[in-house]
């Protein structure tokens, strides 16, 4: 089994998996921090949130998507960025 990305890669369910729970916590984060979705992706990439997400997904997962984006904020505050 495998999908397509955006550019017509084939990608593994695996690789679904992540890059689905990076959009579900990328809108998390936008109405949690009522930042606009675009804030909020230059966030996550300036401050490496993607390859914290790709790199941590199997711990991650386990939990609820809520719980994970409380790690990222937690990630975020060591990193010295502010959500407010």
């Amino acid at each position: 089994y495998s999908n397509r990305n955006a550019q017509g890669e084939t990608v593994s369910p695996r690789q679904s998996d992540i890059a689905d729970m990076k959009r579900w916590l990328l809108r998390l984060a936008q109405k949690r921090w009522r930042m606009p979705a675009v804030r909020v992706a230059q966030l996550f990439s300036e401050a490496g949130v993607y390859d914290y997400v790709t790199e941590l997904y199997d711990l991650l997962h386990l939990s609820s998507y809520e719980r994970a984006l409380d790690d990222i904020e937690t990630y975020l505050t060591a990193k010295g960025y502010s959500l407010c």
